[in-house]
């Protein structure tokens, strides 16, 4: 199961988040590359004495821990990752962040909580703006190399490297197979089209599939059940 700190979307829990909302904005600070201070291991913590940061990070037995950024006062505020050398993953400019990566990403949260990712060398390849990316292992068995995400009640994929695959226009999405997407056109009317939203076949399907040795089963309004083909031919059962 993946760790999750101070995440406040459903599917996260919502430790901290109340001190992260202290910060009025998200100014934009210069990265830091390490913090200072050393690493006690009897008690399993960093002791950083820069008060700009949070004095005593713990690792509760994990490799990488969050650490926070004070404000003038010394309330913690937004939050990042560090390792057990002090080196920092995450620059702390985020409201919540994962503590372990999926898939090759942290997922990390604004103060609007909207979501972005952060690959495993700190390079943040999705700045937060959508409302939910989703790292489904069942989905990236699929096909890895593209990501579904959701904003404003639209659901598309984009790649590992943030940019649209599939334009944010359709109300719910499924990847059936490489380059194949069951769309939903309307409630129980599923279609299949490609990565580029040519229609292979057109949404007449109740429900939609995963292809498996290139074809699935799934229904039609009739109630009568179909096999549909990688390349749209369709075979009543």
């Amino acid at each position: 199961m993946v760790a999750i700190i101070v995440f406040i979307s459903s599917s996260c829990q919502g430790q901290g988040s109340t001190k992260a909302a202290k910060i009025a904005s998200e100014e934009a600070i210069l990265p830091i590359s390490q913090l200072q201070g050393k690493y006690n291991a009897a008690e399993d913590i960093w002791e950083n004495p820069d008060t700009a940061y949070e004095q005593f990070i713990r690792f509760d037995g994990e490799n990488l821990a969050t650490f926070y950024r004070t404000d003038a006062d010394g309330a913690l505020g937004t939050v990042g990752i560090v390792d057990k050398t002090g080196k920092v993953i995450v620059q702390p400019n985020y409201f919540s962040t994962s503590t372990k990566p999926r898939s090759g990403f942290f997922e990390v949260q604004d103060s609007q909580q909207r979501v972005g990712l952060i690959d495993v060398n700190g390079v943040e390849v999705v700045p937060p703006q959508y409302e939910t990316i989703f790292l489904d292992d069942s989905l990236l068995e699929i096909d890895s190399t593209v990501i579904k995400v959701d904003k404003d009640g639209k659901q598309g994929f984009i790649d590992r490297n943030g940019k649209i695959v599939v334009p944010l226009k359709y109300q719910l999405l499924d990847i059936a197979g490489k380059n194949r997407i069951m769309y939903m056109e309307s409630p129980q009317h599923w279609g299949l089209m490609d990565y580029n939203g040519k229609i292979i076949t057109a949404p007449v399907f109740t429900h939609s599939g995963i292809f498996v040795e290139g074809k699935t089963v799934l229904q039609q309004a009739d109630g009568e059940a179909y096999t549909l083909y990688e390349d749209g031919r369709i075979d009543k059962k």
